[in-house]
């Protein structure tokens, strides 16, 4: 059951409505949470997690639509009067890693773990529908609520769900998700206005010369020594063509070239990361990258072949929408546990596609608590959290829509 000295906060704070209604069903939340958490499935294959969104979704009479986008679940909750049509969002796919946590609900499935908190989120929001299924009666408008699948996964979920019309019928004029983040302490919401994330992009670039024998340099153009100038003015430029305090991670991967001491060989190939504040900025450093790699080619006599795939863009958020976040959420933790970030994390999520349509928040709910060992990063085989933020979560998504629906002012 909920243990409420666990939090400092809950004994220093004014209970909300809305943190009574999801406290309620902490257990509820936490047995969702633990049965996905048991039986993680990847992006694309989530069809027993989908099931069961479904299932919870149709007990609480909703219209509920299965298979979106492959296996994606939405729910369509009308409230008692006509008005505006909000979203809440969830990614339900786990990882391809092994779950290494010594606990009774760790993975039972070889390979695949739920590393990165969206069991946890999809139990949030199906907290969430219980409860505003509850208060339908005082809605003014209508609440979908999104399952989205393989947000881990490349190309993503996000852009098939719209695709598939999950943001019409009624038209969803604003849209709230959140993301567990161990870097925040325990009972800690945080968000930021404007772009949050950073845009992202791999590349593979193959500089290309003429090999031979290393006794001979006059008759190579030797592609190891373009990589290397390549290297070395990226590392030195870029980070000079960003303004301080703007993000700019630009990171090789991998070099792979030659197969023996004495042979200069034909061409080397570099991998690696960008990760940019904005998609303008991403698109300058792509620009500035290309431009150094086919110049230092012809200074060297060789060519060079570029390849970009394009990651997740920046997630934007709405700065109107951030006000409403922001007094729900201090209306649940309090507003001393409200963090309005001034700096872009470099984490990306293809919730950038949703927000790209309508206006939205994506915010994160701290879960870091170093005395309980809650300290291992996303992506961690140990990543875990004390489980009764679900409870915070919850609350704070229903809080967030109801505000929306009463004072938002998005057409």
């Amino acid at each position: 059951m909920w243990n409420s000295t666990s939090f400092i906060i809950i004994s220093i704070m004014k209970k909300s409505r809305t943190f009574m209604e999801a406290q309620k069903r902490f257990k509820m939340m936490q047995d969702l949470r633990r049965d996905l958490h048991m039986h993680p499935e990847l992006g694309m294959q989530e069809h027993r997690t989908a099931d069961i969104i479904a299932r919870h979704l149709e007990k609480l009479d909703m219209e509920v639509r299965g298979g979106v986008a492959g296996t994606g679940v939405v729910g369509l909750l009308k409230g008692h009067n006509n008005g505006k049509t909000v979203a809440l969002r969830a990614d339900i796919d786990a990882l391809p890693m092994e779950d290494k946590k010594p606990v009774s609900y760790a993975s039972s499935i070889p390979g695949v773990a739920h590393s990165c908190g969206h069991d946890a989120h999809t139990a949030i929001l199906l907290g969430a529908a219980d409860i505003l299924s509850s208060l339908k009666h005082e809605i003014e408008g209508s609440i979908k609520f999104i399952f989205q699948p393989s947000e881990d996964t490349l190309p993503g979920g996000a852009l098939p769900m719209i695709e598939a019309g999950v943001l019409e019928k009624p038209t969803v004029e604003a849209i709230f998700s959140l993301h567990l983040n161990s870097h925040f302490q325990e009972g800690f919401a945080a968000a930021k206005s404007g772009y949050a994330s950073t845009s992202s992009s791999t590349f593979s670039l193959t500089l290309q010369g003429r090999g031979g024998h290393v006794a001979m340099p006059r008759q190579v153009v030797d592609p190891i020594m373009m990589a290397g100038t390549v290297i070395s003015v990226t590392q030195s430029i870029l980070p000079k063509k960003i303004d301080p305090g703007d993000p700019l991670i630009f990171a090789y991967g991998s070099v792979h070239g030659g197969s023996a001491p004495n042979i200069i060989p034909d061409k080397v190939t570099l991998t690696g990361s960008i990760r940019a504040g904005s998609p303008e900025k991403l698109d300058e450093i792509i620009q500035l990258f290309k431009d150094i790699s086919e110049k230092t080619a012809d200074l060297y006599g060789g060519e060079c072949f570029i390849d970009f795939t394009r990651g997740y863009p920046s997630i934007y958020n709405d700065p109107e929408l951030i006000e409403i976040w922001k007094k729900a959420a201090s209306a649940v933790v309090g507003e001393e546990r409200v963090l309005l970030l001034n700096h872009v994390l470099t984490t990306g999520d293809d919730v950038s596609y949703f927000h790209k349509k309508v206006p939205g928040v994506y915010w994160h709910l701290g879960i870091r608590n170093e005395k309980r060992g809650y300290n291992h990063p996303l992506h961690s085989p140990n990543f875990d959290f004390n489980e009764e933020v679900l409870v915070y979560g919850a609350a704070i998504q229903v809080q967030a829509v109801i505000d929306y629906l009463k004072f938002g002012t998005h057409k």
